[in-house]
């Protein structure tokens, strides 16, 4: 579709009002750095939350050490079906 101009040029509707106005704002390549930030920042905020649910666990329930494990019926045992020479 082709729209007058008022100076008499025809425009053919690909202007910046069909441009997402972030896109018009900031560029191809500025876009392309906001996402990429925001893909760093959501990367980091992962790793923050499961580093604080990881200290909290162990907080809560801090590792178990050898003198604290019952003897098991079990120990000893191996998946060999020869001792090693």
């Amino acid at each position: 579709m082709t729209i007058p101009l008022a100076d008499g040029r025809l425009a053919c509707g690909c202007g910046e009002d069909q441009i997402p106005w972030m896109l018009a704002k900031f560029g191809f390549l500025g876009m392309a750095g906001l996402v990429l930030a925001g893909l760093v920042v959501m990367i980091l905020a992962g790793w923050v939350l499961a580093s604080a649910v990881s200290l909290v666990t162990w907080w809560r329930h801090p590792p178990v050490t050898t003198e604290e494990t019952p003897q098991g019926s079990l120990d000893g045992f191996t998946w060999r079906s020869e001792e090693p020479r």
